[in-house]
């Protein structure tokens, strides 16, 4: 165990459709090695009953990892961790609870800059990947107004989100994906509270959603003080590389906490 047995505590957040369900490979590596963690679901994804198409803010999509940090003892620090679409929940988490964070980690996630919003970070990575392929999009306003949801396809799936992955978590995957929310409000930070946490960066080389050169330029335009590489790693490192990824996620813990 890393820094002399001291005992981290993980919180894992999941992106896009996904549920705290997706980290069991990486959760159960960091509790083996004597560490606590938490993988939660954000509001309308895993277990969570919410709607999807009733979520309009970041607040309420949020809501359950603020309600877990609001509880947490004021002396208790976690490191936080989110994956894709899950960085704009560290983003926001961390304007938030800045003293509560011991480092936030983003891997092959949304690092966006203050003033963008959730959409203009979709409509990159879509310029990105070119086709969304089988992914549904749901329009509970009407087909006239924007949409308020979508989920991935399968296809799309298997073959772009988690090509490296093992077929029995692409199978585990596609019985347990929900409707992902789209929200249109600006995200907004300080350097006062967003500012004073610590950020690592985990770059997926063979991610072909969040392609290296767009992982890159967020590392390039908002700077955080490490960046780590996964090789041979798509999408989803929590399925095709858990070990790496506990590895690198104790390294950025004891480098931040035990230096």
């Amino acid at each position: 165990m890393a820094c002399d047995s001291k005992s981290f505590h993980f919180v894992l957040v999941h992106g896009a459709c996904f549920g705290g369900w997706c980290w069991y490979k990486v959760a159960d590596l960091l509790m083996k090695d004597g560490h606590t963690v938490s993988a939660l679901d954000m509001a309308s994804q895993g277990i969570d009953p919410t709607d999807a198409d009733h979520i309009s803010t970041i607040e309420e999509y949020n809501k359950p990892l603020t309600n877990f940090f609001t509880a947490l003892p004021s002396h208790h620090k976690v490191i936080l961790v989110g994956h894709s679409a899950g960085g704009v929940n560290v983003t926001y988490t961390m304007e938030r609870f800045p003293h509560k964070i011991d480092v936030a980690v983003f891997v092959t996630a949304v690092m966006a800059l203050s003033g963008s919003t959730a959409s203009d970070s979709l409509k990159e990575v879509s310029s990105g990947v070119g086709n969304l392929g089988d992914t549904t999009f749901f329009f509970a306003n009407g087909e006239e107004n924007k949409p308020t949801s979508f989920k991935f396809g399968k296809q799309f799936t298997q073959e772009i989100f988690m090509q490296n992955t093992p077929s029995s978590d692409i199978c585990l995957t596609d019985s347990l994906l929900k409707r992902f929310p789209l929200r249109e409000e600006v995200i907004s930070y300080s350097n006062e509270n967003y500012g004073r946490v610590p950020r690592a960066y985990v770059v997926a080389k063979d991610d072909k959603i969040l392609l290296e050169e767009f992982q890159r330029k967020m590392i390039a335009e908002n700077p955080p003080q490490m960046v780590y590489e996964m090789e041979g790693s798509d999408h989803s490192p929590f399925f095709s590389k858990p070990d790496q990824l506990a590895h690198i996620l104790l390294q950025i813990a004891s480098r931040c906490l035990c230096d």
